[in-house]
């Protein structure tokens, strides 16, 4: 009979869990010092230099971001959370087509990653390019009907595109996965107004 060994977390692993704790909790400078801590034990911990990213593109330090995900893809080019989080930061700098190229690569690294399509969708939208981003936002809610954010950014491209009823629905199911969404909230009180 084999006996299997516990798995153990390594001393960065652990710092990671607790710099995304902090993270969740919006306490982003504090998170920051753990990221780098871990960082210093392990410099190409992809996972220690996206959730520095994150970190940096949630204080607006945007170019700061990009710079981890960046060497995160140097490190393992098929490392899908960079590309995507790379896209985010870049949709913020209003870098459109640079922000999609990125999505598209997470994409393509692996085809059913849902928060990719989503993040594609918000982008497009911003973009002017409703239809796309119809087309982005529905293959998030098909690959991950649970995710709100996919279909708060579908209801945000249904709004774009005057389908205001069509909308109200999709912000109810972001607003039922997730109450506290604002994004959904706000979408669905603008759906209202305009119907």
């Amino acid at each position: 009979m084999m006996c299997s060994l516990p798995v153990v977390a390594s001393q960065t692993d652990e710092l990671v869990a607790r710099g995304n704790n902090l993270y969740d909790q919006g306490l982003y400078d504090e998170a920051l010092i753990v990221y780098d801590k871990a960082l210093s034990i392990d410099p190409e911990h992809l996972e220690s230099l996206n959730g520095k990213g994150k970190t940096l593109k949630n204080m607006g330090r945007y170019e700061e971001a990009i710079l981890q995900y960046d060497m995160a893809v140097e490190i393992d080019p098929n490392y899908k959370k960079a590309w995507n989080n790379k896209g985010n930061a870049l949709t913020y700098l209003e870098r459109y087509d640079d922000a999609i190229a990125m999505f598209d690569k997470s994409i393509q690294i692996d085809p059913d990653y849902s928060k990719a399509y989503s993040n594609r969708a918000w982008c497009l939208t911003l973009a002017g390019r409703y239809e796309e981003a119809l087309e982005s936002a529905e293959n998030a809610t098909l690959l991950e009907p649970a995710y709100a954010r996919g279909w708060s950014n579908r209801g945000d491209a249904l709004f774009a595109l005057d389908r205001y009823a069509d909308a109200v629905l999709s912000y109810e199911t972001a607003l039922i996965l997730d109450p506290w969404l604002k994004d959904a909230q706000e979408g669905m009180e603008n759906s209202i107004k305009m119907m």
